[in-house]
């Protein structure tokens, strides 16, 4: 065989090994849109005659806040607006200057229900400052809770959200529900790569073998709460969501994934803001969970290497840099056979969350920004997997963590803080 053959060969082992991962992807993307469709059927049978959840335990929704995002105002309303029995919100704050702390007093005076309260927890020592107000609140929380729920403070939950989302605890096995953010493509670019890049993890929370509690939307009830020992994994922790799922999946429950909680989120951000957010969130993950993260960074690699390879060899016998002219058009076939299969996870994802979320929630731009970015997003991604190898340390809300281990975490430095609790920068949510 000649070298350039040798070449060709090479490239079609390459592509080979990348198709199989993008039609895996192409039927996950399908058992996501069917595990939607299920769960939108069974959602009537939740409800009584009057339309009412069957299950209403007595829950507490914590929520957790640093400075004044800029949808605060939208998710207190949005709690005011649940449509479900007996539940208490206890707002958490590192402290009383926080300019939240009183924004908050404002929103909620009057309300007769829910009934609330603040609790400033101080400043955290040895591990992440969201967790430590989370445990604050936990501590405060009224002795009748039978279920916590965690919820972001840019997050805006539809009416039905805590109704859906603690329904799956009545069942055995399952030790936590949760949603998870959609993130609205706006006009821009960054918002539109954001809105690309946080959808393609939708896809993975169908699979109960591998989805996780995001921290921004979770129910867990009380007594597994103490169970699982989750105060004894947040103790040293700045992931709240992998301290919170390893918790629950080491005691051999379930995590079950809720599409009709699954919130919305539109707040503006940056090109910076966009890849400080990113980065963080693939650095925490290659920290609490090294086997996802190296997964992702097989996956990507396989994906864009594969892709590369035939896009390469289409070009090269189109300009004439090959002698074998015949292998253009094959290789043209390849690279739009992977582009396909890829595009069409996105395109079942698009479908599956439009039963659950409508406009201005979701709309023609999400679905664009997510099928159109399917190249840009690979690179992306990889750029990220690989800036996130050089450091475990990040900086949130403020505060600059090096996590030493999933057990032990140092504060670094507090530059910063208050001019972020002041106002949040775009994307650092």
């Amino acid at each position: 065989m000649s070298g350039e053959h040798w070449l060709i060969a090479a490239a079609a082992a390459l592509w080979i090994a990348a198709m199989l991962h993008a039609i895996a992807a192409l039927a996950e993307g399908r058992r996501f849109d069917r595990y939607v469709a299920r769960c939108v059927r069974a959602a009537p049978g939740l409800l009584d005659a009057q339309g009412r959840f069957r299950y209403q335990p007595r829950v507490a929704i914590i929520l957790p806040c640093c400075g004044i995002d800029e949808k605060l105002e939208h998710t207190v309303a949005a709690l005011k607006a649940q449509r479900y029995g007996d539940f208490e919100v206890v707002f958490t704050f590192a402290s009383a200057d926080d300019s939240a702390y009183a924004a908050i007093g404002a929103m909620t005076v009057g309300w007769d229900r829910p009934t609330t309260r603040r609790v400033v927890a101080g400043d955290a020592m040895a591990r992440g400052q969201k967790v430590h107000n989370l445990l604050a609140a936990v501590a405060e929380v009224s002795d009748d809770r039978e279920v916590y729920v965690f919820l972001d403070s840019d997050a805006v939950p539809g009416s039905d959200w805590l109704g859906h989302l603690v329904a799956p605890l009545t069942e055995e096995g399952v030790g936590a529900a949760t949603g998870y953010r959609w993130y609205t493509a706006g006009r821009g670019m960054a918002s539109q790569l954001r809105s690309a890049w946080n959808a393609a993890t939708v896809t993975l929370l169908a699979d109960e073998r591998s989805n996780f509690c995001w921290g921004g939307g979770t129910a867990i009830r009380r007594d597994v709460f103490e169970r699982c020992g989750v105060r004894t994994a947040w103790d040293s922790a700045v992931s709240d969501d992998y301290a919170l799922s390893e918790a629950v999946r080491a005691a051999g429950l379930r995590i079950r994934f809720v599409p009709q909680a699954l919130a919305p989120s539109s707040d503006a951000t940056t090109l910076a803001g966009f890849w400080s957010f990113a980065l963080r969130q693939i650095i925490l993950t290659r920290v609490y969970a090294p086997a996802v993260w190296r997964a992702g960074l097989l996956l990507c690699l396989n994906l864009v290497v594969g892709g590369t390879a035939a896009a390469v060899v289409f070009f090269a016998a189109l300009f004439g840099w090959l002698d074998a002219a015949w292998v253009q058009w094959p290789a043209f076939a390849a690279w739009m056979a992977m582009l396909a299969a890829i595009i069409g996870r996105a395109a079942y994802r698009q479908r599956a969350v439009r039963r659950v979320l409508h406009p201005p929630d979701a709309t023609w731009r999400d679905a664009w920004a997510d099928l159109s970015a399917v190249t840009l997003s690979g690179l992306m991604f990889l750029a990220l997997m690989i800036a996130s190898m050089r450091t475990r340390r990040i900086v949130w809300r403020g505060i600059e963590y090096d996590m030493v281990s999933p057990q032990c975490t140092r504060i670094v430095s507090r530059a910063g803080a208050t001019a972020n609790q002041k106002s949040p920068a775009p994307g650092l949510q």
